[in-house]
Order: C-alpha cells, then structure tokens, then sequence
C-alpha cells in the first residue's frame, strides 16, 4: 500500500489556553472521512483511532464500518493532546508513506496523489509542503500558507514521512514540532508541491469552518 493516513479524534469539548475544539465536530468528522473516502489515489487507507470516543465509534459503525480501506481503533481516553493517539495509527499503518488528517479538516480530491507522485522516496525520507487556509463558512476565501521547516510554521497538515521512520510522538500541544525536529530533521527531505490539505480550524488563528 502506498499511504496510511493517520486521523486521531475526540469529538467532545475542551479548552486550554487559546486552544479550543472545533464547533459541530460531529459533521466535521464526516466531512474529513468522506474527504478520504473522495481521493482519487486508491491505494490508500485512513485509520481512525478514537481517543475513548464513543461518539466516533458510533459514527463510525453507522456509516464507514462497511466503506472499505477504512480502519477503526478505539482506545482508552488520553491525557490531552496527547501523543500516543496518533501513535497507535502508526503502530496499525501498513502504508509505504505515512500522512496525518486532523478530524476537523479536509483534503481535496487529488491531495494524496499529489503527494504519492512528488514523494520519491528513494531519495528523501520525508517531505514537507504548504497547505490552505480556510478563512470564511462557505469557503470561499482560502489562503496558502507558506510552510518552512521551523517551529511554529510547520504541523501535521504539511508533512509526510516514511513509515519505516522510527517515530515517536510525545504529549503536549507543542509535540507537533517536537517530533519533527528529534525524529525528522535531520534525515533527508525535501518541499514538494502543494497538494490539497485545508486547515478549516485553529484556535490560533481564529479559524472554525
């Protein structure tokens, strides 16, 4: 196979200093599924692993359990933005390339072709690229944001590595970066082209489309 696609979720509340969770959640879980559901690479699986949701797992026996290239693993509930959620994907992913799709969000179409084409992955171990901005409720302002590798600019919407990367996920609402620099960094990578991750919240930047 050629992309596992990890997607961590908890659809109830939380708050914590700027951070907050998404409204609707529920629809935008659908929304993010049905997205995966809409690529036009195939050879591809999403891997759901619900931080103790039953919410997700509902929803998930009511319309995907029969969807195909779709698995689903609940585990017990984690501290927040804990590390391991995310980790318990890898550990099931059976993909030559791992991505990452947060519950909120959304890909485009062609996202993981376009990354399967511009992946060469005899030559670098991960990739990075920018993604898009939703900035309005019928999404149509959409902004690039232009990704570097550094602290602050770059999450899991705008990488992609091997699954053979021995990586490993830590806790916190700055892991995202973390992982990156002590597992990533300093192995061979490259910026591709900009395939269709649109970010449709953040807490940060004000954003919950």
């Amino acid at each position: 196979m050629r992309i596992s696609v990890i997607m961590p979720v908890y659809l109830g509340g939380y708050q914590f200093d700027v951070h907050h969770s998404a409204s609707n959640p529920e629809d935008k879980f659908i929304r993010a599924v049905d997205s995966f559901l809409n690529q036009t690479l195939k050879d591809s699986e999403l891997i759901i692993v619900a931080d103790g949701c039953d919410k997700a797992k509902d929803i998930w026996e009511q319309y995907y359990r029969h969807a195909g290239r779709i698995i689903f693993k609940w585990i017990h509930k984690q501290v927040l933005f804990s590390g391991k959620v995310r980790q318990a994907g890898i550990d099931m992913a059976i993909g030559e390339i791992v991505c990452y799709l947060d519950h909120d969000d959304m890909l485009g179409s062609n996202h993981l072709q376009i990354i399967s084409d511009n992946f060469d992955t005899d030559k670098f171990d991960w990739v990075y690229y920018d993604d898009y901005l939703i900035r309005n409720a019928s999404h149509s302002i959409i902004d690039t944001r232009n990704v570097l590798p550094k602290r602050n600019s770059m999450g899991t919407s705008s990488i992609c590595h091997k699954s053979s990367i021995p990586v490993v996920w830590g806790d916190g609402n700055t892991h995202d970066f973390d992982m990156i620099e002590k597992y990533l960094l300093h192995l061979r990578y490259t910026k591709i082209k900009t395939p269709e991750y649109y970010v449709c919240h953040c807490s940060g930047l004000k954003m919950d489309f």
